[in-house]
């Protein structure tokens, strides 16, 4: 029993797909691994041959840094690109920062303002329920 339906081969977007699958998917999987099989026989040929270990170990940790130099440079760069606009925007704040808080202080006082009272004849009724009520 099977529960999904089996593509039809004639749909186009089937056969898409497989050639999709085929440029996209395979054929770069098996160009690297040719690429690393390569490399391990290449290897393999140089010291079997009595090749200096020694100078291909310092090759190949060369063309590793390598990249992580360019991957810093970047690193550093967006760094400094982040400082940079950080002291621009210091530069820029502290007036509108005063102008924030002196808005922000005036809207506070209004909102304790305002609570007070509609707080206050509420706190009185109860003042006034609490003297006449019986304590137990």
């Amino acid at each position: 029993m099977n529960k999904f339906p089996t593509p039809q081969a004639s749909r186009k977007t089937y056969l898409k797909h497989r050639q999709d699958l085929l440029r996209q998917i395979i054929l770069p999987i098996a160009l690297v691994t040719l690429l690393v099989l390569a490399a391990a026989i290449l290897i393999a040929l140089a010291t079997a041959q009595g090749g200096n270990v020694n100078k291909w170990a310092a090759a190949a940790t060369i063309w590793m840094v390598i990249p992580l130099m360019a991957l810093m440079l970047v690193l550093v760069l967006t760094s400094w690109g982040v400082v940079y606009l950080l002291v621009r925007l210091l530069q820029v704040t502290p007036r509108y920062t005063g102008i924030a808080q002196e808005t922000f202080l005036r809207f506070n006082d209004q909102i304790l303002l305002w609570v007070d009272r509609i707080i206050q004849p509420i706190i009185k009724i109860k003042a006034w329920i609490g003297m006449f009520s019986r304590k137990e």
